[in-house]
């Protein structure tokens, strides 16, 4: 290993670590409760509490995991508070997890998880976070098994990957990725009978979970957003609209029309005028798709950088520096994570929300450690990296206190 430093600035802690408490009282504490995702599955949570646990399984609306996990937390707390906790719970358990199971860190390795885990992405009351949870640690159990930190791919980690389908239908997303490392897995015969043995089993656990949700729906439990108050229209309607007249400057980047608004342009210029999904969103105008792609992979990689430092950077970095390395295999990473942001951009009409990447960019995390540990240049790369977290968390700092001051309760503070 060509870096065995383990100097880091106390100023860069205490900065590093303002930014994340900063970031933790912002989330938990500041942010109004959303009307979003987040005010939706309180909205669920709210009515199980009357009708009881069976009822919010049989409902499908929401995955079983996270009903598991947040019904007990909201007979406790509040809906919103509980639902954030667990998104806390989350984001310690990815960070110690990861602590425990890489083997080759350096010193700068927990600063830049702590940095990111607590930027935003994990942070919100919704079932992401528990499907990061899972997600990540397969991919994590995967990567230690290329880079030689480990001997095999654990069983759990199995049971995680499947949870993640039970838990976020984004998880299809996912999809081309898994694919690839299960065909590189089964082509070092490190993918077998007793590995699919493992899969189908605990795809019967949560189907079988699932069966109250089946029995009164025909569909698994999932967040169900097709709520009245959408009026006959999808969300891929809704966000084609709001790119389109955000495009036209009638409403601001990075907002939604209402679901009104929505109603209204189709009674107006017919049901046909607006793709009804994800894969019509593609192909209803291919210029204008093309046109979104270049934009919303520009706003990744922009917001990418700010939420998660150079992890960002290891598509581009892990196929530049790996080419003399011992283990060629981070390769597999980089391309994996670099093709993940692409679809990512391609199929987004609307825009990016950078937390639907936290896997891919825990990837980059990870992958950036072992280049600094294992290349010639890492010291150069562990002070380049430092230097920018450094930076970041000072500009987070301030962002935060302007978005904390613009709060209710802050104001509601400050009158008393």
């Amino acid at each position: 290993m060509y870096l065995s430093t383990n100097q880091i600035p106390k100023f860069s802690y205490f900065i590093i670590g303002l930014y994340c408490l900063f970031g933790l009282v912002y989330w938990t504490i500041f942010l109004e409760q959303g009307t979003g995702d987040e005010g939706l599955m309180a909205y669920y949570l709210n009515e199980s509490q009357e009708k009881g646990f069976y009822w919010l399984i049989q409902s499908g609306n929401f995955s079983i995991p996270h009903a598991i996990l947040v019904f007990p937390l909201s007979l406790v707390f509040s809906n919103y508070f509980s639902l954030r906790l667990l998104s806390f719970f989350g984001v310690l358990f990815i960070f110690f997890y990861s602590m425990k199971k890489i083997q080759h860190k350096t010193a700068l390795l927990n600063l830049h998880l702590l940095f990111y885990l607590f930027s935003g992405s994990f942070l919100l009351g919704t079932n992401d976070t528990l499907f990061y949870c899972f997600f990540i640690v397969f991919i994590l159990e995967v990567f230690l098994k290329f880079s030689d930190q480990s001997s095999k791919i654990p069983g759990y980690a199995w049971f995680c990957l499947v949870s993640a389908f039970f838990t976020r239908q984004m998880a299809v997303v996912y999809l081309p990725f898994v694919l690839g490392i299960l065909f590189l897995l089964f082509r070092d015969r490190k993918f077998g009978l007793k590995e699919t043995g493992m899969i189908c089993g605990s795809i019967c656990f949560w189907v079988i979970l699932n069966i109250p949700s089946l029995l009164q729906n025909g569909s698994l439990g999932f967040d169900n957003k097709t709520r009245d108050t959408q009026q006959g229209t999808t969300w891929s309607q809704r966000q084609y609209l709001s790119q389109v007249y955000a495009n036209e400057g009638k409403i601001p980047e990075f907002t939604h029309v209402t679901w009104e608004e929505t109603r209204a342009y189709l009674d107006e210029h017919g049901e046909e005028s607006l793709p009804s999904s994800t894969f019509k969103s593609l192909i209803f105008d291919l210029s204008f798709t093309i046109k979104e792609f270049w934009k919303d992979l520009f706003f990744l990689v922009q917001s990418g950088l700010r939420q998660a430092g150079l992890s960002v950077t290891f598509p581009l970095a892990g196929l530049l520096l790996t080419a003399n390395l011992k283990n060629s295999k981070l390769k597999i990473f980089a391309i994996g994570q670099g093709i993940q942001m692409l679809i990512f951009a391609t199929i987004i009409i609307s825009y990016v929300e950078i937390r639907w990447l936290a896997p891919v960019m825990m990837i980059g995390i990870w992958g950036i450690n072992d280049l600094i540990m294992n290349h010639k240049s890492g010291l150069k790369f562990f002070n380049l990296n430092l230097a920018v977290l450094t930076l970041l968390s000072f500009y987070g700092i301030f962002k935060y206190s302007i978005m904390i001051m613009q709060t209710s309760i802050w104001s509601s503070l400050m009158l008393r």
